[in-house]
């Protein structure tokens, strides 16, 4: 039961590039309630490395069981946004390139061992392979955010620009009268 490894590191390496292309962009926050470009990477090593623990342990052991993953929590409690971004995008691409290594090991008897979580259980194999179709999902949420971004500076750009050739400027003006004309 082998992985589709030369797959997964197509993501790895085209999600990576995408992060690499916006890294000026890593840090604008849209609202309070989205998070930024960082912190969905700081996610997905928070993701890589819950799943490092399942991969191994479940290689050693028939049967396991791990707490949830809370995901906003992590994120308060990690206060990506002072940490540099080029290193955590590296972080990550690494993090991913190790844990490939480590699939390309399991062998096919381990990829039948249990994650007990609640009343599911999911084999090593299940949890491998959604862990890759959830980093491509990130991977389309991540750019889908990037678009969101641009278009909002783009519309500021014009709106500044639209704003400086204004016949008058927020400066000049000192009575209203003008909004009477």
């Amino acid at each position: 039961m082998a992985f589709n490894i030369g797959e997964y590191e197509k993501l790895i390496d085209g999600f990576h590039k995408i992060m690499q292309e916006n890294i000026e962009i890593a840090d604008i926050k849209l609202s309070a309630d989205r998070w930024t470009l960082k912190e969905m990477v700081s996610h997905l090593i928070d993701s890589a490395s819950n799943n490092h623990q399942r991969f191994i342990r479940l290689q050693l052991e028939a049967k396991i069981s791990f707490p949830l993953y809370e995901a906003e929590s992590w994120k308060n409690a990690t206060k990506i946004g002072g940490y540099n971004a080029i290193n955590l995008i590296n972080l990550w691409k690494e993090y991913n390139y190790f844990l490939l290594h480590i699939i390309k090991n399991i062998d096919d008897e381990s990829q039948k061992h249990i994650w007990e979580i609640g009343n599911e259980r999911k084999t090593l194999k299940y949890l491998v392979e959604d862990y890759f179709s959830h980093i491509n999902w990130h991977t389309e949420l991540y750019q889908k955010r990037v678009d969101e971004i641009k278009r909002l500076n783009s519309a500021r750009f014009a709106f500044s620009i639209l704003w400086s050739e204004a016949p008058f400027s927020r400066h000049s003006c000192t009575s209203q009268s003008f909004l009477l004309d």
